[in-house]
C-alpha cells in the first residue's frame, strides 16, 4: 500500500443497478491496493447497505433519480469509504420500503462510521475499515 495514500472517486445515478456497480468498484479498488481478504465481505456489505439507502431514500421527493458519489481512500492503515448524495437528507420515514437494518449493519462491520448532512440537504456517510 502507498504510504502517502491512494484515492479514487466514482459517480453513479441513484438507481438499483448502481448498488452492484458501487460494490464492484469498491471491491476492485480494495483488491488492487492490497486490502486483506478478511475485510472484503465487510466492505461489500457496508457499501451495498449505504448505496441501497441512497437509492431507496435520498431522492424520494423527485421524479428522476439523482446521483451519488463513492470515494475510496487508503490512508494510515485504513480504508476510508465515503458515500455522498444531494437528496432530501436523513429523517424519519414511516413509509420506508426497507427494514431499517442498513445503518446498524454498517455499524457492526465497519471499524468506525458517521454521517452528517451535506450542503444542499444531502447526506454524507463515512466509514473506516482498519487494515492491520
Amino acid at each position: 500500500m502507498d504510504a502517502f495514500g491512494v484515492h479514487t472517486a466514482h459517480r453513479f445515478r441513484a438507481q438499483s443497478q448502481a448498488v452492484r456497480e458501487a460494490r464492484h468498484a469498491a471491491l476492485a479498488f480494495a483488491r488492487e491496493h492490497g486490502v486483506p481478504e478478511r475485510r472484503l465481505d465487510a466492505l461489500a456489505l457496508a457499501v451495498s447497505e449505504a448505496t441501497t439507502n441512497v437509492v431507496l431514500h435520498a431522492y424520494r421527493d423527485r421524479a428522476d433519480p439523482g446521483a451519488f458519489t463513492l470515494e475510496l481512500d487508503i490512508e494510515a492503515g485504513s480504508l476510508l469509504v465515503d458515500v455522498r448524495d444531494d437528496g432530501v437528507g436523513m429523517g424519519p420515514r414511516p413509509d420506508s420500503p426497507g427494514m431499517g437494518f442498513g445503518l446498524p449493519l454498517i455499524a457492526q462491520v465497519a471499524d468506525a462510521h458517521g454521517f452528517m448532512p451535506t450542503e444542499g440537504g444531502g447526506t454524507w456517510l463515512a466509514m473506516r475499515f482498519d487494515l492491520d
